[in-house]
């Protein structure tokens, strides 16, 4: 997934001090400070057709991928489905 840079933030000294990412088809974007911590905005649809976005606030960005990819190896644990789909 590639992400797009939407905006940069500059301070009086012109470092970078904050970005706006958006993934290529617009169902994440993100606003990111210099110092690591995140709002990270997950858009989807549900059946009725009805638009979500979720908010996940953030410092540990490292620390969150691993809690998500130790819920997905649990998830492949547990549901046949989901075995079979991760090859």
């Amino acid at each position: 997934m590639k992400w797009v840079l939407k905006s940069k933030h500059k301070n009086e000294e012109e470092r970078t001090i904050a970005l706006e990412l958006q993934d290529e088809d617009g169902t994440f974007d993100a606003n990111v400070r210099w110092d690591g911590c995140m709002e990270i905005h997950i858009r989807s649809k549900t059946e009725e057709d009805n638009v979500l976005i979720d908010t996940i606030h953030t410092c540990d960005l490292e620390g969150l991928i691993t809690k998500l990819q130790g819920l997905q190896q649990a998830c492949f644990d547990h549901f046949e489905e989901w075995a079979k789909n991760k090859s």
